[in-house]
């Protein structure tokens, strides 16, 4: 991989947020290496507040941050690369908004995707039933209430011609699901969930590699995503490494 593996990582994430808070229920505020993603969700790790670069103001821009999403009425995180901005990490500690953990940003050049498991029918959301089929599998996936994901990927959010979502029938029955961002030829993969009762089974690991195929059609040499703890030993296998890591930092209480 080049040497700007990390800097491609880090727009990746940052565009895909940007698409979602402008196409669903929330907001996008941009200045001086700070930028802001409302979710319009009462849901901290929803609403992010992203360094970007060195802030010239920490302190000052922070502040900033947390006035927007006071604002708001919406709880938040700063999440910033390790390494990338201390005198950041120092503010927020000031600010109280101490670090509470680090997310994994993970890349991988390997563009090659193997075929999927039998049984799995990988579909793009293309209408409706799809786009709900989608919405229940993130649900039961990720544990979090429907109405939540339908506010946050939205049919104006698959009108992005640099979007995608998909979903993976089993049985006759969504099962798996996925979404891709794609740009600077970078595959942002985001959304891998898969319904309790079909895990175990390398459906999300096939809609995975299915956003990596999609996006070498696209011209994307390198994927891109940020694992939880429970995917990033399946994200290792498939040949992703932590390029990126990005400590959070919350409001206790907030």
């Amino acid at each position: 991989m080049r040497l700007d593996t990390a800097a491609r990582a880090d727009e990746s994430y940052f565009q895909a947020w940007r698409a979602f808070g402008r196409r669903g229920a929330g907001a996008v505020r941009e200045s001086g290496g700070l930028l802001c993603v409302s979710s319009g969700l009462p849901v901290a790790f929803l609403n992010l507040a992203f360094v970007t670069r060195p802030l010239a103001a920490p302190e000052d821009q922070i502040a900033s941050a947390m006035a927007f999403f006071d604002s708001r009425r919406e709880p938040f995180v700063v999440r910033i690369r390790e390494r990338l901005d201390p005198a950041s990490e120092a503010a927020c500690e000031r600010l109280g908004m101490p670090y509470s953990d680090t997310v994994p940003g993970m890349a991988s050049a390997n563009m090659t995707a193997p075929a999927p498991p039998a049984g799995l029918a990988i579909r793009p959301v293309e209408d409706v039933a799809a786009i709900r089929d989608f919405h229940a599998v993130v649900s039961a996936g990720y544990e979090i209430p429907q109405e939540m994901v339908e506010a946050f990927v939205t049919p104006l959010l698959l009108r992005d011609p640099e979007v995608e979502c998909y979903v993976g029938y089993a049985d006759g029955r969504p099962a798996a699901s996925s979404t891709l961002a794609f740009g600077g030829r970078v595959a942002g993969i985001h959304n891998v969930a898969t319904a309790p009762e079909f895990r175990k089974r390398g459906f999300g690991e096939a809609m995975t590699w299915h956003c990596i195929e999609r996006g070498a059609a696209y011209g994307c040499d390198m994927a891109a995503l940020q694992s939880s703890e429970m995917g990033q030993s399946i994200y290792a296998r498939m040949g992703f490494r932590v390029v990126s890591p990005y400590r959070t930092f919350h409001r206790p209480g907030v």
